[in-house]
């Protein structure tokens, strides 16, 4: 008969197994020392965020115990030998025991920071030779944390177990009993071994990352934001190791005193206090976040003719809203999109949702509005958690997500991504139609993402173009108007907001108009209501940020609320702010270009740009160049101190 108990694998997978354990336990201590700062927990929610929570520690594990795993799994009879055998056990104690010691220490701890220490810890200490002291100070008063970690390491060290082989000789001992009731020869166990080495490491790959799908990105601090109904719940969810093992080699900011708090609330203020002279309007609020739409591939806002159009639909529409032609992104990745689109939030040198200030406590659009007795969701046909858009749109108020489980038809599956464009949006549609109004509603549709291809029923039905997702574009064009043709029979329609953004732009090979550093980040931003008496082609400046307060202007909001850009319907001046290589101020008819400490470009923003930056005009216009240096600063120091204080409410 086979004895499992002390094979070599069983082992391997019982120790780590011991060691997620040991990380749920912690888990538990730490909600019990603090408990009293998770007033109204309840012991289901407990367990659905415990639950959360293990996928985090699948990572720590996985990042603490890589090199004692790689070595366990290696093909070779030596790794029996007690030589082996006795510092591989040394490695798994010392290096689990540090780790764990590390989430024991932050039960104590995290009471002075209120978010689970990070890399940036050390950093801050790094020419101190008392970060031990620290620690341990921080934690004098818990005695009994030091009689927990004890027993951890003890357990750690006395239920590691033995390995039933043991070499003697250069031969394995135990070999029959041990594997199979039948044994292969040497160089099949090798070949074995090999592929069980090479399935164990591509495990850990998936596990660390979250998984194996192309859409799945790393897991990351803000992730945690799927399991959580207030922002300090995440430190349960997550563990101290995995913080600092996802903030390694990451800038932590740095505070910012260029003015005072008078002079700063005088310049700009992100904290929005509206005074409406009209009463909330319950309409409805649609969003379309629509993968690399580049405003040059927009016939109705690109100016530059010879560009042409691939989205005929956006074009018709926008005969009818009020557009803008003078649209930016605030960043240029996926992940930046939902916070400045959703919360007015911008990514800069970092995704907002990468940076260690990704849980502190946001309102964002959902929020808001479900403030007013709004049903709020969102929508992506992507696997579910691809991306992480489900942790962070629920820290936006977004109660609902829909994603391609929820869709639950793989034969509209594009193979890669997620569902088609066309067909999702069309269930988009159909479930806006069975939602209880009023509501807000977001879409981030895929299609036009790589590798650019369209369904094959459509193929050479789209214009092609020289850019590869030009004909994804299209493609998603015409599913935007699929789903309006749908949407206009639904009696929500009439009343309801469309608004239509891009997640980022494009690169333009092909003309210079868009190949600047402002213009390559160059999207559309439309606003259309059925009820909209004039239509406006709107040739001031906007960004990503400005659409929540656009929004909230519209439905004469009126409550405060924390926003970085401004609501464009009114007749207050407008700015860009965002980060290509530099931080970039559009303010003004000047491009001001910044590197966080001194001006590294001044330019004239003559022609929407399209003439490129011209002349470097720093230090020749000193008073306009000061009127955006101090916008600049003013904006970088709000943003900054905001994110380290959590201060990204109106309190």
């Amino acid at each position: 008969m086979v004895n499992f108990r002390h094979h070599h694998y069983f082992l391997l997978f019982q120790r780590l197994a011991l060691v997620m354990l040991l990380f749920s336990l912690c888990r538990i201590v730490f909600y019990w020392v603090n408990s009293d700062l998770y007033p109204g927990m309840t012991f289901t929610r407990f367990l659905r965020i415990a639950g959360g929570g293990l996928r985090f520690d699948l990572t720590a594990v996985i990042y603490t115990n890589l090199l004692y795993i790689i070595v366990a799994l290696l093909p070779f009879h030596f790794i029996y030998h007690k030589i082996v055998q006795w510092p591989l056990k040394v490695l798994f104690v010392v290096t689990n025991s540090v780790a764990l010691a590390a989430n024991v220490a932050d039960m104590a701890y995290y009471r002075f920071t209120m978010r689970r220490m990070t890399f940036s810890f050390f950093e801050e200490f790094e020419n101190d030779n008392n970060l031990i002291s620290i620690l341990l100070n921080s934690i004098a008063g818990y005695w009994y944390l030091w009689l927990l970690w004890i027993g951890i390491v003890a357990v750690l060290w006395f239920c590691y177990g033995k390995n039933g082989k043991k070499v003697k000789g250069g031969k394995v001992k135990g070999e029959k009993k041990n594997l199979l009731p039948f044994t292969f020869p040497p160089f099949v166990r090798y070949v074995l071994r090999t592929l069980i080495m090479a399935a164990g490491i591509g495990l850990c790959v998936a596990g660390a990352r979250g998984g194996f799908r192309t859409s799945t990105r790393p897991i990351t601090l803000s992730n945690a934001g799927k399991y959580i109904t207030h922002p300090n719940e995440a430190a349960i969810v997550l563990n101290t190791p995995f913080s600092i093992y996802r903030t390694t080699g990451r800038k932590d900011f740095k505070p910012l005193h260029y003015f005072n708090e008078t002079e700063l609330e005088k310049i700009y203020t992100p904290v929005h206090t509206p005074a409406p002279t009209a009463p909330f309007r319950t309409d409805n609020v649609v969003v379309f976040i629509l993968e690399s739409f580049a405003r040059f591939q927009v016939g109705a806002l690109n100016g530059v003719p010879e560009l042409g159009s691939y989205t005929p639909f956006l074009d018709s529409l926008i005969q009818h809203s009020h557009a803008f032609c003078n649209g930016f992104a605030n960043g240029q990745k996926s992940i930046d999109a939902i916070p400045s689109v959703l919360a007015g939030i911008p990514s800069l040198e970092q995704p907002y949702v990468l940076t260690p200030y990704s849980l502190n406590e946001v309102k964002g659009l959902g929020s808001l509005l479900r403030r007013k007795g709004y049903y709020t969701a969102f929508f992506h046909g992507a696997q579910n958690n691809s991306m992480g858009f489900s942790a962070i749109t629920n820290m936006l108020g977004f109660e609902h997500y829909y994603g391609r489980d929820e869709f639950n038809n793989d034969k509209e599956y594009d193979g890669i991504w997620g569902i088609w464009d066309e067909p999702f949006l069309q269930f988009y549609a159909q479930q806006l139609n069975n939602f209880p109004q009023p509501f807000a509603a977001a879409v981030f549709t895929l299609s036009s993402h790589h590798p650019f291809k369209v369904p094959e029923k459509y193929e050479n039905h789209f214009p092609k173009g020289p850019i590869a997702n030009n004909e994804c574009v299209a493609y998603t064009d015409y599913a935007l108007r699929r789903f309006f043709e749908t949407a206009s029979k639904m009696p929500w329609f009439k009343n309801t907001l469309f608004v239509f953004s891009a997640d980022h732009s494009s690169w333009c090979e092909y003309n210079t108009a868009y190949q600047n550093s402002m213009n390559s980040m160059a999207t559309p931003i439309v606003y259309y209501h059925p009820g909209m008496e004039q239509a406006i082609m709107d040739s001031s400046i906007t960004s990503q940020i400005d659409i929540v307060p656009t929004i909230l202007g519209y439905l004469n909001y009126d409550e405060p609320y924390v926003a970085f850009g401004r609501d464009r319907s009114q007749n207050t001046p407008g700015f860009v702010f965002n980060y290509n290589g530099n931080y970039q101020l559009l303010y003004e008819d000047y491009l001001l270009l910044f590197d966080g400490e001194k001006t590294t470009g001044f330019y004239r923003w003559d022609n929407r740009g399209f003439n490129g930056l011209g002349e470097n005009l720093q230090d020749q216009l000193p008073a306009q160049q000061e009127k955006s240096e101090t916008l600049m600063k003013a904006l970088l120091q709000q943003y900054t101190n905001r994110m380290i204080e959590n201060r990204l409410t109106a309190r």
